[in-house]
């Protein structure tokens, strides 16, 4: 197996399907770099990714590790499958099942412990006041994480949009649960809600960030934190219209030196790292 070979043969073949590296890499969930690094032979492709490939290319996985269209076969053997198409095909099932095995039981255990957790909660909250109180904060806290989090839990970074889609929803009813809970305070959903609008609107400013710049995740992260400021900036003046206290602080100050020198080392090696390819 020559990694030159298969890096030209999947360029010829992607380009005979008038795909660029972008869409490819898109079809395969991977960045565009990594199917550079294929086409110049300077790495190959993942077992697991081999089937993926050939079928988006329109060839088999044997001539995708020949690097070169096979013979012309006769009809009869046309749709058999090379031993080498069946082994991958096994493997990268095989890998899919232990994924989606690994992901279900995480998920279980994050359900389990949350349910045990609202359990002891209660059970302790009734034997030492005979009635809900505290734990009131403990079980809509797990239901509101529960429901949020659980895409994410299930699905690995696929059920990242999902997550964030149910925190949007869920996050005002979730307060205005809390508010009932805590009592008569004119200040909580006021502040709580703006907060939680301008976290929500930055959380997704980062996500789409991160697809825009998936194959450089280092500028994104540098861009999320430098992004962070006027977040925490526009949280500090929306308190302050409402408590009529300082809009930044001291330690305001200090958190924003350190995160401008924070996303400055990561761009710092970000251009490093993007000379050095």
């Amino acid at each position: 197996m020559n990694e030159n070979t298969i890096g030209q043969f999947i360029a010829q073949m992607r380009k005979e399907k008038n795909i660029t590296q972008k869409e490819l890499a898109r079809q395969l969930h991977i960045t565009d770099k990594a199917v550079s690094k294929w086409e110049r032979g300077l790495s190959c492709p993942d077992i697991t990714l081999l089937t993926s490939i050939a079928d988006i290319l329109g060839v088999t996985t044997s001539e995708l590790l020949n690097g070169a269209r096979a013979e012309a076969v006769s009809p009869a053997n046309q749709n058999t499958d090379s031993p080498i198409d069946k082994a991958l095909f096994y493997a990268e099932r095989t890998s899919k099942k232990k994924m989606a095995d690994f992901l279900n039981i995480t998920a279980a255990a994050f359900s389990a412990s949350l349910l045990l957790a609202i359990a002891v909660c209660i059970i302790c909250d009734m034997a030492i006041t005979g009635h809900l109180t505290w734990s009131l904060y403990v079980i809509s806290s797990c239901i509101f994480t529960w429901l949020v989090f659980f895409p994410l839990v299930k699905k690995g970074i696929k059920g990242i949009r999902l997550c964030l889609v149910s925190l949007s929803v869920l996050i005002i009813p979730f307060l205005f649960v809390l508010s009932r809970i805590i009592g008569e305070n004119p200040f909580m959903m006021p502040i709580s809600i703006r907060a939680s609008l301008f976290s929500i609107v930055w959380l997704w400013f980062v996500y789409l960030l991160f697809i825009k710049l998936r194959d450089k995740k280092l500028y994104a992260a540098a861009y999320a934190l430098l992004s962070s400021i006027p977040l925490s900036l526009a949280i500090n003046i929306s308190v302050s219209l409402i408590l009529g206290e300082p809009v930044l602080d001291a330690g305001d100050l200090l958190s924003c030196i350190l995160t401008l020198l924070l996303a400055g080392a990561l761009l710092f090696f970000a251009k490093r790292k993007s000379s050095a390819v």
